[in-house]
């Protein structure tokens, strides 16, 4: 059961760090225009949160084996 727990995280933070990859390119293409574009930055930032939280839960399950 931990394993597999395990292994759902790195899922979870293999997702969030593509999101949080594909938030930033975006911002990067788009900041030569006028309006950048907010969601990106907010979808940047909830991919930040998640990675440190799937983080955090990763290195709890670590330690408790």
């Amino acid at each position: 059961m931990i394993h597999k727990s395990k292994r759902i995280l790195e899922w979870a933070l293999a997702f969030w760090v593509g999101i949080g990859l594909m938030s930033i390119i975006d911002v990067w293409k788009i900041m030569g225009g006028r309006n950048p574009i907010i969601y990106s930055w907010i979808m940047f930032g909830v991919s930040i949160v998640f990675i440190i939280i799937s983080l955090i839960l990763i290195l709890i399950n670590k330690d408790s084996n």
